[in-house]
């Protein structure tokens, strides 16, 4: 059995289906889980919803869609995505998120002011429906023009949402510990994963690992979110080279005895 405040993305197994991924959770006893609006759509919202409910499996997170922020008129087709989305989360819980969309050649601070316009009537929507709206700041640049916490944490507030603090982004950021208590009452989730800081010989595989098969200091990570006021769920959100190669199945497998004995440890 997992640990209660455990979660579990979709993201560990990105490539499988819904119905894969719940015959594994449900054998190692995950009952928190974050979906991707996208996997549910393929499998069948409304069959999601209710094979989640059937095993009492509870969202903590939604991934859907993001703007591009250079085409306000394909905005109204993003907002409906999202509230969809808000809509689904009302119904499994959890938080709505997204990546804040690429830069298009305007500065930082324009491109802040564009995503505040763009979410508002989706915040509002949120607010309405008590569901929390996020960002995630994100190293790819392709999705992502915010790509630390302390950025992310100032266009959040720029834009009247939260944040996501997730390890796997942030871990090369100075202070980020300090980010994540500043944070406090924004954390709309926090996540993580394992990452090998590398050597000359041997440099960074691109990717996350497996708790206790890295370098970081997770357990820091997550007292200084509880620091915060954080009370929320902690989901595990490993992708890339080495978890590939060992195959998602047994990385999870081992991902999740071990976060859940980091979490005894660390919530006692």
């Amino acid at each position: 059995m997992s640990h209660p405040r455990l979660s579990v993305s979709e993201m560990c197994t990105y490539p499988w289906g819904l119905g894969d991924e719940l015959a594994l959770w449900e054998e190692l006893g995950v009952r928190r889980v974050g979906v991707i609006s996208a996997k549910l759509e393929a499998y069948g919202t409304d069959r999601a919803v209710s094979a989640l409910g059937e095993r009492s499996m509870q969202a903590t997170t939604v991934i859907t869609r993001s703007f591009d922020l250079s085409a306000p008129d394909t905005w109204d087709a993003a907002r409906v995505g999202i509230n969809a989305a808000i809509d689904l989360a009302g119904q499994i819980g959890g938080c709505v998120y997204f990546t804040p969309g690429r830069r298009d050649g305007r500065s930082f601070d324009e491109l802040t002011a564009s995503l505040a316009e763009a979410v508002q009537p989706c915040a509002i929507y949120a607010a309405a429906a008590g569901v929390r709206l996020a960002i995630e700041p994100s190293l790819r640049t392709d999705v992502s023009f915010v790509h630390t916490l302390r950025d992310g944490l100032d266009v959040a507030e720029a834009a009247g949402i939260d944040v996501i603090a997730d390890l796997g982004n942030c871990w090369m950021e100075r202070d980020y510990e300090k980010t994540v208590r500043r944070a406090g009452p924004r954390l709309a989730c926090v996540q993580f994963a394992d990452a090998i800081f590398g050597t000359s010989t041997e440099p960074p595989p691109g990717g996350r690992a497996v708790p206790g098969d890295g370098d970081l200091p997770i357990d820091k990570f997550l007292l200084a979110a509880l620091e915060a006021g954080y009370d929320g769920v902690f989901e595990l959100e490993q992708v890339g080279p080495k978890i590939e190669a060992e195959g998602h199945e047994p990385a999870l497998r081992r991902a999740v005895e071990r976060a859940s004995c980091l979490l005894e440890e660390v919530l006692r």
